[in-house]
């Protein structure tokens, strides 16, 4: 259903069963859509006005063409006839025509274009129209003239990029090409290969100086001032203390989170009160500064007393090898001796030289016998001051043996006649212990013979130790600085024939034996494999054992007919082995042969032996009271030289130290002699083959050895080829 419209309007009504819809022939202006009504199923749907009632429409402010063919109602915006020139009409209101000359219109923009404009509805509030220019007001005053002046500023550099690429062709790129023409010559091309030559020459600016502003040279005189030590010490001492007391006082350390306005201060003490106090002698002399100062001063007074011999020792004082009254008579000088009260009488049972500072040497004083009871003791010494030893550590057991470590020449093993092996620290004049074996792992209650230290890497090493049970055990500080030992070794007693010295048939034994582990009194590591060691048994055996069999040993052969007391091996001759025993005999073993090479008698059993580091044929060795020189190229029935100890002693250690010209031995009293070996025969250049002619010459009598000494030393030579 449609609202019937009124008579000024046209309309078209369309129905249907469903629907009825208005539709307009022509349009009309926005204003007169409010009279229609559009409702479909009796439900109103006419959709509401987009227009708002206080604002003028288009239709009343604006003229278009199309709508030019009906009258248009008269505007409630008045227009001045004098500002228009179109027609009038009757009524005097101004018609407009379809067509509009443009140049009739004038606007005055300084006119408010809302006046005269009512509102439909007085109630409501006049809005502001959307094409609402502002109001310029004229001018009243105006400059009747205005003067300009234009002036040239500085010019400003803000930024500037110098160009680096011309066009090519113009005078700046040819410049461009010629230099680096000649930059390419005298660089990479032949211009390199000039002439030059380097002279200096005074650059133009010159910084000039009268002679009234240079001062004048001071005068020098000279003087003498004298300080001793003690003064010295006094200075430094008063120095720190000032500093100490300019210090001021740090605030408590409390975390990071406190604000510092939190921190508590400590309170400052008395000066006065911190001053030290002065203290006796006793506590004086107990204190490391006071205790290195009397060494250095013992030091100093020991070399005016022994001065000659230290020159000697260091190869100082040489002997003329043309000389035409040297006789080859292997002489002993007595240098001096190491011994002090408390050493006295008290036997050394080991003794090992520092390898990175040989002047120091660390000796051990146990039992020698082994009924034989007395206190541990372990003293350092040092060349620089025979008299006394600059370190001394006393322990409740026996020591049996020491060595120093590589990596740590500070560091000094012990092995005790109960199984114990401790690390002192030498640097502390008391008794410094690092680290100390524990019963848990180191089940060993017998002697320790003989320490050793092996490098595992560049920073680490570990002990090996010899006991009396047989055990080889290896000892190493664990992340944990536990002293741990764990076993590599044991040796166990050989049966049947052996390889080696043939002995007299033993009897049968009947009884059970007590043990079955035979001591071992020493070892040595092989010379050309790491892996590799050797040790010597009290029951005269030698075995050749390994770090990688732990159960077993590779090689074993019969030495001698007693203990073996100590083995060597020839810095010339690496497969050249020699080993003295309680049978009173010297024998020289070649690796790879079954058969003794030589053997060098003695008087008494032979307690230790030494290669010469500078003579390859010359052998010392001690044996009861007697110190023997051998000189394997001139006679092996008999030493060369032979020295006899005065009174009840008995020799247990000899060693020769790295220059081979002075010689250290002990003995049972405690002491270490010291001695310069002269009148020696000059060393050949080639020694390897001179001990070489010395073997075979001892091996003239036995043919068949010396075609297995050529065989072995032809697979030798192969081998090391390969």
């Amino acid at each position: 259903m449609v609202n019937t419209p009124t008579a000024n309007q046209s309309q078209c009504i369309l129905s249907d069963s469903t629907s009825c819809k208005t539709v307009k022939l022509a349009p009309q202006p926005l204003s007169k859509r409010l009279v229609y009504r559009v409702i479909v199923n009796g439900v109103d749907v006419t959709p509401d006005d987009i227009n708002d009632p206080a604002f003028p429409t288009m239709e009343e402010m604006s003229t278009h063409a199309a709508y030019d063919i009906k009258a248009r109602a008269k505007s409630e915006i008045g227009i001045r006839p004098s500002l228009t020139k179109s027609r009038t009409a009757v009524d005097g209101v101004s018609v407009y025509a379809t067509t509009i000359n443009l140049d009739d219109i004038k606007i005055d923009h300084t006119l408010d274009t809302e006046e005269g404009l009512e509102p439909e509805d007085s109630d409501l509030s006049i809005a502001p129209s959307a094409f609402y220019l502002t109001k310029v007001y004229d001018l009243t005053t105006y400059p009747p003239e205005m003067k300009i002046t234009l002036k040239e500023t500085e010019t400003v550099v803000l930024f500037s990029i110098p160009c680096i690429s011309y066009d090519k062709g113009t005078h700046e790129a040819n410049a461009v090409e010629e230099e680096n023409a000649y930059y390419e010559y005298i660089t990479i091309g032949k211009g390199r290969n000039r002439k030059m030559v380097h002279q200096t020459t005074q650059t133009k600016e010159v910084i000039k100086q009268s002679r009234h502003t240079l001062a004048t040279r001071p005068k020098n005189k000279n003087a003498i001032a004298f300080a001793s030590l003690w003064d010295m010490h006094d200075t430094y001492e008063e120095i720190a203390r000032t500093l100490e007391e300019s210090k001021e006082e740090d605030e408590m350390v409390m975390y990071q989170s406190a604000a510092p306005h939190l921190l508590r201060k400590k309170r400052k003490k008395d000066r006065e009160l911190e001053k030290p106090r002065s203290k006796t002698f006793l506590e004086i002399a107990q204190t490391p500064q006071y205790l290195d100062a009397v060494l250095l001063t013992e030091r100093v007074l020991a070399s005016l007393k022994y001065e000659p011999a230290q020159k000697k020792f260091r190869g100082l004082v040489n002997v003329d090898p043309l000389s035409l009254d040297l006789v080859y008579v292997y002489t002993l000088h007595a240098l001096w001796t190491y011994e002090c009260e408390e050493t006295l009488n008290k036997p050394i049972s080991s003794i090992s030289f520092n390898p990175k500072y040989p002047h120091i040497c660390a000796i051990s004083h146990g039992k020698f016998a082994y009924a034989d009871e007395c206190q541990g003791m372990v003293c350092v010494w040092c060349f620089k001051n025979p008299c006394k030893p600059e370190r001394l550590y006393t322990f409740d057991v026996s020591v049996t043996s020491v060595g120093f470590s590589t990596k740590n020449p500070n560091w000094l093993a012990c092995g005790f006649s109960d199984g114990d092996v401790i690390i002192l620290d030498i640097q502390s004049y008391t008794k410094k212990i690092i680290a100390r074996s524990k019963r848990d792992t180191n089940p060993c209650f017998e002697p320790i013979w003989l320490i050793t230290w092996v490098s595992i890497d560049r920073d680490n090493e570990y002990v090996m130790t010899t006991c009396q049970d047989g055990r080889i055990r290896r000892l190493q500080s664990t992340k944990t600085h536990e002293f741990i030992s764990s076993p590599m070794m044991r040796i166990c007693t050989v049966e049947g024939n052996l390889k080696g010295l043939e002995t007299a048939k033993t009897c049968l034994k009947v009884d059970v034996p007590i043990t079955r582990y035979p001591a071992v009194l020493c070892m040595i590591w092989h010379p050309t494999i790491d892996h590799c060691y050797m040790v010597g048994t009290d029951e005269g055996c030698i075995h050749r054992c390994s770090t990688h069999y732990l159960n077993q040993h590779m090689d074993v052969f019969r030495a001698h007919a007693g203990p073996v007391n100590d083995i060597c091996i020839s810095p010339f001759m690496k497969n050249l082995l020699a080993s003295c025993g309680a049978d009173n005999a010297i024998r020289l073993w070649i690796e790879g042969l079954d058969d003794v090479i030589m053997t060098l008698n003695c008087q008494n059993a032979v307690n230790a032996i030494s290669f010469c580091p500078t003579n390859s044929s010359i052998l010392i060795s001690v044996s009861g009271q007697s110190l023997s020189v051998w000189d394997l190229r001139r006679k092996i029935h008999m030493p060369c030289a032979e020295y006899t100890f005065p009174g009840n002693v008995t020799l247990t250690y000899v060693q020769f130290e790295a220059s081979g010209h002075n010689v250290f031995v002990g003995d049972t009293l405690g002491r270490l002699h010291t001695f310069h070996l002269e009148d020696t025969p000059i060393p050949p250049y080639n020694q390897t083959k001179m001990l070489d002619e010395a073997i075979r010459k001892a091996l003239c009598t036995r043919p068949h050895m010396i075609k297995q000494l050529d065989k072995l030393m032809r697979f030798n030579k192969r081998k090391t080829k390969l």
